[in-house]
């Protein structure tokens, strides 16, 4: 580390690094879970694909839109309990009480009916989601000044992201097993379970955990502003531009899939695609989980900025090869991209997140606050923008593609569509994601005279927090 670095950067236990994780659980079991609705809702339930992308997409919008506000609040929320815990018990609650009844529309309603229903549940569900994904976010970030700390935190959660992770990629086709009497029963009851973990772990970063910065920002700091000053941070607009991208194509990508897979590859059958997504899913986590323990070392070897530079072309070399391993002649090809590229990726993928406090001290060096909740907030407001976009898209190629989701076997004309559709936008959007990589400005050496700077001036301020 560079000689201007402080000598003892602060890091909680690693006990309470854990606890805090436990609380992804919650998170993810909440996004995961909606990750489903896509296609239970066009094949269970057969619900049109344009108007279902249309409910999936304005709840996220307005999601989005709403995220700096909720953020900023956070940041400057003073209550006995802290910044973060009123919000994360509130979401914790509702957030289980949403992933088991989001399910409980009717196949016999009118499409109308349906779609409201959605709608209504969809929006409550983006905005309970998003709001506990940033108020745990936030409440990590604050768990160590130590730039290479950080990306063992990100680790940490990325553990018990990769749990759920392998559990949701199995549960489809564990909802049309036929003890349920059908796919719209089994996710009902699937629901209910994943309802109760969420209370579970959602609950133990809110008994746990004690905020570090629970009485900075005493003065109120107008959203506007804080935005203004946020974005104005080009390493932050660096980031989010490396963020966007990689995200794009492979948003696009997750979403049509299912299609390729089920009546490209397995020829319409659904079972068998769901077992080889759960196999996939399976060897990915495992593969991942792996490496895991191994990310701190790796940080202070190679660095986050070039881990990330690394993952970016690694996601753009297999966007390349994807299209030749998703062949009906051997539909378990595919798993080689998984074993292949999984690890690599996943390492770049912690260090990128683990960027963010980094963005955050430059901001309080700059700026003088401390706005986890705010940062966390902008980077999910872009995100979310572009999955609404994205899930509004993918129903339209979808109708483009003239897929017909009452038969089992789809035309020649309509599988070369679904293919151009998935790999395409995936290889695009990588590359121009590694080109942002490259330029993004922030090292180590940066982080530490950062670090020597916010030390100074901490040491001279009455303490808080």
């Amino acid at each position: 580390m560079s000689q201007s670095a402080p000598v003892a950067a602060y890091s909680a236990p690693r006990r309470q690094m854990w606890l805090w994780g436990t609380g992804t659980i919650a998170d993810a079991l909440m996004i995961q879970t909606f990750g489903l609705v896509l296609p239970i809702f066009n094949t269970g339930f057969g619900l049109d694909a344009v108007m279902l992308s249309w409910a999936l997409m304005l709840p996220r919008l307005l999601d989005g839109i709403t995220d700096p506000f909720v953020g900023n609040l956070s940041d400057n929320l003073h209550t006995r309990w802290g910044r973060r815990k009123p919000f994360l018990l509130v979401t914790t609650l509702l957030g289980a009480v949403l992933v088991a009844g989001i399910w409980w529309a009717n196949p016999d309603w009118p499409k109308s009916w349906q779609f409201a229903y959605l709608i209504v549940c969809a929006t409550l569900y983006y905005m309970t989601w998003g709001t506990y994904s940033m108020t745990h976010y936030a409440l990590g970030y604050e768990l160590t000044d130590d730039y290479h700390e950080r990306a063992r935190v990100m680790a940490i959660r990325t553990v018990f992201l990769q749990l759920v992770v392998a559990a949701v990629g199995w549960t489809y086709w564990l909802a049309q097993r036929p003890v349920f009497g059908g796919e719209i029963h089994g996710i009902r009851w699937i629901g209910a379970g994943m309802a109760v973990l969420i209370i579970v772990t959602g609950l133990v970063p809110v008994l746990a955990c004690k905020e570090r910065f629970a009485r900075v920002n005493r003065t109120h700091e107008p959203i506007l502003k804080s935005i203004k000053e946020a974005v104005r941070i080009g390493a932050f607009r660096t980031y989010l531009a490396v963020r966007f991208f990689s995200a794009f194509g492979l948003v696009v990508f997750n979403q049509i899939i299912f299609y390729v897979n089920t009546y490209y590859v397995c020829g319409g059958d659904k079972g068998l695609a769901t077992k080889i997504i759960g196999i996939g899913t399976m060897l990915t986590v495992v593969l991942s989980m792996a490496v895991l323990p191994f990310v701190p070392r790796i940080s202070r070897g190679m660095g986050k900025r070039k881990a990330v530079i690394l993952g970016c072309a690694i996601a753009l070399g297999q966007g390349c090869i994807m299209p030749l391993l998703y062949t009906p002649a051997n539909p378990y090809l595919q798993l080689v991209a998984a074993a292949l590229t999984a690890p690599l990726i996943a390492i770049a993928v912690v260090l990128r997140d683990a960027i963010v406090p980094d963005i955050c001290d430059i901001d309080e060096l700059e700026n003088g606050k401390r706005r986890e909740a705010l940062f966390t907030a902008v980077v999910s407001f872009v995100y979310k923008i572009e999955v609404s976009f994205c899930v509004v898209l993918v129903g339209y190629l979808l109708r483009f593609s003239a897929f017909d989701q009452t038969a089992k076997i789809q035309t020649p004309e309509v599988l070369t569509h679904l293919r151009w559709f998935t790999f395409a936008p995936n290889i695009f959007f990588c590359a121009v994601a590694l080109f942002f990589a490259i330029r993004f400005p922030v090292t180590e050496a940066y982080m530490a005279e950062v670090r020597r700077k916010l030390d100074v001036r901490r040491a001279s301020l009455p303490a808080v927090g």
